[in-house]
């Protein structure tokens, strides 16, 4: 591809603002990467203390104990956006630019909070700070929750990939520009400075949206039916007259199953819908990039 020259000036490729569709699309993807969150980090603490983990934080067994048991759950799940924020503008004053920290009611929809800032990234710069606070509150603390067992520490490490979707999508169309476009970052979005040249195929929100939920759904309806057609031929072919996988009353519970000469009962838990999200996701983001990647030309 020929380089811009000066015949090609530089334009406002792109200025992503939260409109209100996106608003509404972007809660529905921060919605289905909770749960997928939940689920693998909830399993993942499973698979190596050998227990699920509890939420409950208060003792006793009256009304109030369970009501304070969500707020608890609500606190942590929203004190999370403290250390995100704080890490966006550490890399942010990283590349030279001075953060302001705010919060705000997208659309009376979504509250947010953010970290902005005057300054002027490339495009590489700029995919560092949306991923920061990801890479760093998983990689610190996924160990930490499961060196001492702090399975509370599921619901911020949850909220926190949550709060990151958007932040994931924005990465994803990064890169489909060059690497040398320029970005501005504001508190109601990013503008992307750049040639016409630069310009690639949008990348269609509501599309990835539908892609996920669509995903989602056909996923774990798939299970489904492969669990209650081929479980009874597993029963069988392995001689036993029940089957559990995961652990009931728990987010890991994927199926139960028991065979008798009068019967065949089967029970599915909430593991189904984690797997429908975990492929829904993947399917969704890899579509969109797909989307976005500019077509090689043949010649």
């Amino acid at each position: 591809m020929a380089s811009a020259g000066t015949s090609d000036p530089e334009v406002v490729l792109a200025d992503l603002e939260l409109t209100r569709g996106l608003t509404i699309q972007m809660t529905a993807l921060s919605t289905l990467g909770l749960v997928v969150a939940a689920t693998v980090f909830g399993g993942l603490y499973q698979i190596v203390t050998g227990q699920p983990a509890s939420f409950q934080f208060a003792p006793g067994v009256a009304w109030w104990t369970n009501a304070l048991d969500v707020l608890v759950i609500l606190v942590l799940g929203t004190v999370v956006l403290v250390p995100h924020e704080w890490l966006h503008g550490l890399v942010i004053r990283y590349y030279g630019g001075e953060a302001k920290y705010g919060v705000g009611i997208a659309h009376f929809i979504l509250p947010y909070a953010y970290a902005t800032t005057d300054h002027e990234f490339t495009r590489n710069q700029f995919i560092v700070l949306l991923l920061t606070p990801l890479v760093v509150m998983t990689a610190v603390g996924v160990p930490l929750m499961l060196v001492f067992e702090w399975g509370w520490l599921i619901v911020p490490l949850a909220a926190n990939a949550a709060g990151a979707i958007a932040d994931l999508w924005m990465t994803m169309t990064l890169l489909s520009f060059p690497a040398d476009v320029r970005l501005e970052d504001h508190p109601n979005g990013v503008r992307i400075l750049g040639h016409e040249s630069d310009r690639p195929h949008g990348i269609s929100v509501t599309g990835v949206v539908w892609d996920a939920l669509s995903g989602a759904a056909v996923t774990a309806i798939g299970v489904f039916i492969l669990l209650a057609a081929g479980g009874p031929l597993a029963l069988d072919a392995l001689g036993v007259d029940s089957l559990t996988i995961g652990t009931p009353d728990t987010v890991t519970f994927l199926f139960s199953l028991s065979s008798t000469p009068t019967e065949i009962s089967m029970v599915v838990g909430p593991a189904v819908l984690g797997i429908g999200a975990v492929v829904g996701l993947v399917y969704a983001f890899v579509r969109s990039y797909r989307r976005a990647k500019p077509a090689v030309s043949k010649k």
